[in-house]
């Protein structure tokens, strides 16, 4: 499906447009750009939006890593102006943040689709090739978008959780896949990126067969979904806490980092405001995720009331 008028690309991208009612976006949204993988960069939903940031990195593919409600209602976008014709394409990964939800069926078909995007390329007003650019991207850019980015560097430099983990953070140190959504990575990992057997010789259209790891994983989660949504949530505000925990520690050394940098007067001005926003950035996510986590607990102590 393609979208022609170029007021309505405009609409869909404004960056003013709201988000999930009570996750706030984000200051100084960006774009950043994963070093070990040219031309694949992750953001928020905001920066998402922004033609600028598309324009400036030739954002050609985007992948967004939603809710349902929140999936955009648009396969394909077309629009023009001064330098030309733009389209950009999408894929829907249809996913809450959640670590129950099943992330592992989709890493494949994930990593395939930035594999193809950033192995295109075109020739510019000097004909000259340009790297075409895919972002991934979900609500804050930091658990789902995160998983994906780091599946994807998993899978092409054929290293463990940790390593690519450590290498994603480099390029957005606020990445944080949930308690969930990690494990599930490192058993990708185990299962060598592919969740399914091949396929047996003389039968090709039979029925993928899924691997063990994966089917034990799967077992696990369904027996303790079907313990009742308490056991569930215990889970969630775990994963939670966790997050919150990490961004806690990364708010105070970015805070004491500032602190350090302003006493000795080693830094320029510009890079003293500089990390102060960085640290804006943290606080602002750490309150969010608190208040997620609080929100929950007050939830389970009503179910408990109730009974």
């Amino acid at each position: 499906m393609g979208l022609n008028s170029p007021p309505c690309f405009s609409q869909l991208m404004h960056a003013d447009l709201p988000i999930f009612p009570a996750m706030q976006p984000l200051k100084e949204p960006k774009m950043d750009a994963i070093q070990d993988a040219p031309g694949l960069y992750i953001s928020d939903r905001v920066a998402a939006r922004s033609v600028k940031f598309l324009k400036q990195y030739n954002i050609r593919y985007i992948l967004s890593a939603v809710g349902a409600d929140d999936a955009p209602k648009v396969q394909e976008v077309k629009f023009s102006d001064a330098d030309g014709e733009w389209e950009i394409s999408r894929k829907i990964v249809e996913i809450d943040d959640d670590p129950t939800q099943d992330m592992m069926r989709h890493l494949k078909d994930a990593c395939d689709w930035i594999d193809a995007g950033l192995g295109e390329k075109r020739n510019d007003a000097e004909n000259e090739q340009r790297q075409r650019g895919v972002l991934v991207h979900c609500v804050q850019g930091i658990s789902r978008s995160g998983s994906i980015v780091v599946a994807y560097l998993m899978r092409k430099l054929k290293i463990e959780y940790s390593a690519a983990l450590a290498l994603a953070r480099e390029a957005r140190p606020i990445i944080f896949p949930n308690q969930g959504f990690e494990r599930q990575l490192r058993i990708w990992h185990f299962c060598k990126f592919d969740i399914y057997q091949e396929s047996t010789p003389g039968s090709p259209n039979s029925p993928p067969k899924a691997k063990q790891p994966y089917r034990v994983w799967k077992s696990e989660r369904d027996n303790l979904l079907s313990r009742g949504q308490e056991a569930a949530n215990r889970l969630r505000h775990s994963s939670m806490a966790e997050v919150a925990a990490a961004m806690g520690k990364r708010r105070l050394k970015k805070k004491e980092e500032a602190e350090a940098s302003k006493r000795d007067g080693r830094a320029e001005t510009s890079q003293a405001m500089e990390s102060q926003k960085e640290w804006e950035r943290v606080d602002a996510m750490e309150k969010e995720w608190n208040k997620k986590l609080i929100f929950g607990e007050v939830a389970d102590e009503q179910n408990e009331d109730s009974k």
